[in-house]
């Protein structure tokens, strides 16, 4: 009996894996609220660690690094679009499907590095001007798909924001929630 279960031990721990990637992810940024949306540009590269307890399911997480820039591609007079960068530290839950695709689901943490401020080009004396424009710290929830072969996985990964990041300052109101669509390839090893 304690040769079998020793058996069974050893067995187990061959299915377990660590696995190491390099990610990079573009795609659309949005802020807003349910009603209006601006939307940008948004850009990620990152370090992802994943153990492999079971062949179907695994957990992954790891450290990226995030730029969102609204309206990236157009310039207007007087324009006050926002950009941000933030350290993004996600928990992922995952279900391995036999034919190679990957569901994701789980918490994001992320962590604003460079947070924008208001600019009221309309009213220099402003007392918005020149404060931060959201919190230093959001949760969101990352779902993704993604297809893995051999060293590589090609997927699409969402974040969507689930905490009001805007600072009033009590000189305002609203509010935004920030989410982005992404492709992202990475390379596994």
């Amino acid at each position: 009996m304690l040769l079998l279960m020793g058996f069974i031990g050893v067995a187990s721990a061959q299915e377990r894996k660590w696995e190491h990637s390099v990610n990079i992810s573009a795609g659309q940024f949005q802020d807003g609220t349910l009603v209006r949306y601006d939307t940008g540009l948004s850009l990620k590269f990152g370090y992802g660690l994943a153990y492999r307890f079971a062949e179907q399911f695994s957990v992954k997480t790891g450290i990226a690094m995030r730029g969102d820039v609204e309206s990236a591609f157009q310039q207007w007079e007087g324009g006050d679009y926002d950009t941000f960068e933030f350290i993004e530290v996600p928990l992922v839950a995952r279900y391995h499907t036999k034919d190679h695709v990957v569901f994701g689901l789980g918490p994001v943490f992320a962590f604003c590095t460079s947070n924008d401020t208001y600019y009221i080009d309309a009213d220099p004396q402003s007392p918005l001007n020149g404060k931060p424009k959201i919190k230093n710290f959001y949760v969101g929830l990352q779902p993704s798909i993604i297809y893995q072969w051999k060293h590589f996985a090609l997927g699409v990964e969402a974040t969507c924001g689930l905490m009001d990041v805007k600072l009033n300052h009590g000189l305002t109101t609203g509010s935004k929630y920030l989410n982005q669509v992404m492709g992202s390839i990475s390379y596994r090893f």
